[in-house]
């Protein structure tokens, strides 16, 4: 409906493309938009290792002293 109006509206708009310069460029920054918000969602959110390494130990998973020694690794890098 609103193409209809827009195709058939001729007071105002002259004979050049009127409003249908910028859709385009409206369809094109829309559809950014949404593939930005796409990516910015499924980017894994950031972790150091120090603390995935405290997690692990928190839930028993690893030792006391493969802890100290992951730990002794990680801070040498």
């Amino acid at each position: 409906m609103l193409s209809f109006i827009l195709a058939n509206h001729h007071d105002g708009w002259g004979s050049g493309p009127g409003p249908w310069l910028f859709f385009p460029w409206l369809l094109f920054i829309a559809i950014a938009a949404v593939a930005y918000l796409v990516w910015r969602r499924r980017r894994p959110t950031a972790r150091g290792a120090q603390e995935v390494l405290a997690e692990r130990y928190a839930r028993g998973d690893i030792t006391a002293a493969e802890y100290q020694e992951r730990l002794t690794v990680l801070k040498e890098k």
